[in-house]
């Protein structure tokens, strides 16, 4: 297995997981501990979790188009203003209005309420034209 941020038996346990096993089960398996099994299941997942963030974060810095999103703004207005400011950088967008609605919706669901922008957030386009949040 190449580097990765799981080590071989946080990667072990999450597979194990994956087929349906239970922590006691993989205990027994891997003769140790649940509580073992519980710890490596939580680190891998903080990994995982980290590892996600710092690909996001990467393709932000890389992207063409930056569009902050401000409290008190109205959501259904965010993909004219990202088309928009896409179109100046000649980026062809890969998702549809509804789409990057529903986009924002579901990766920042804390910052919104209804239709209304309750938090700051930012809206990244990158080369490709793919949508980060």
């Amino acid at each position: 297995m190449k580097e990765t941020y799981l080590t071989k038996e946080q990667a072990r346990v999450l597979q194990l997981k994956s087929q349906g096993m239970t922590q006691a089960q993989i205990a027994k398996v891997l003769k140790t501990s649940r509580a073992n099994i519980s710890i490596l299941e939580k680190r891998a997942r903080t990994n995982i979790e980290r590892a996600e963030r710092t690909i996001k974060l990467a393709a932000k810095l890389r992207a063409s188009v930056v569009l902050k999103v401000e409290a008190g703004s109205d959501l259904f207005l965010v993909p004219k203003l990202l088309f928009k400011e896409a179109d100046k950088a000649k980026i062809q967008v890969k998702l549809t209005a509804p789409d990057i609605i529903a986009k924002i919706q579901r990766d920042a669901a804390d910052r919104i309420h209804g239709r209304s922008v309750t938090k700051n957030f930012e809206v990244a386009v990158t080369p490709e034209g793919e949508i980060i949040l």
